[in-house]
């Protein structure tokens, strides 16, 4: 997760995808230190005027830690328990984190079909986009 924030001055809008080995530990525990740093850096790039958009994996992973996994589940039973978990958590520290930049997050869940069907699409694209004129870091 090193960039140089340089890189990015001529952009206005930039989307990050931060996956499950960046959020949390071997042991499926959130990484806090790891999350308050990627917040800090993209509050920044957020503050200085321009979109950011966070796509993010980890809910599995999140999850695993809280529901006492110690290995990835197999059965997508197992596997949906622990997003279902671990999505809020991750939200929530998410929510935490940035607000303590002044910054409102939002969620915004896409499968999918929701590129496959134009409408679905749409409805997605117009969503995210009025999340961003209201500054709101999806």
């Amino acid at each position: 997760m090193e960039w140089n924030r340089k890189d990015f001055r001529h952009f206005k809008r930039l989307v990050v995808k931060v996956g499950t080995s960046s959020l949390t530990h071997k042991t499926g525990k959130i990484n806090l230190s790891q999350i308050e740093k990627l917040v800090r850096e993209l509050a920044d790039i957020h503050n200085e005027g321009r979109e950011v958009l966070l796509v993010t994996s980890g809910a599995i992973g999140a999850g695993m830690g809280r529901l006492g996994f110690r290995a990835r589940p197999k059965t997508i039973r197992e596997k949906q328990a622990c997003a279902a978990v671990g999505q809020g958590l991750l939200l929530q520290m998410y929510e935490k984190i940035f607000s303590e930049y002044g910054i409102v997050v939002g969620q915004v869940l896409l499968t999918r079909d929701d590129f496959a069907d134009r409408r679905r699409f749409l409805n997605a694209r117009n969503t995210l986009l009025t999340l961003l004129k209201y500054r709101v870091l999806p």
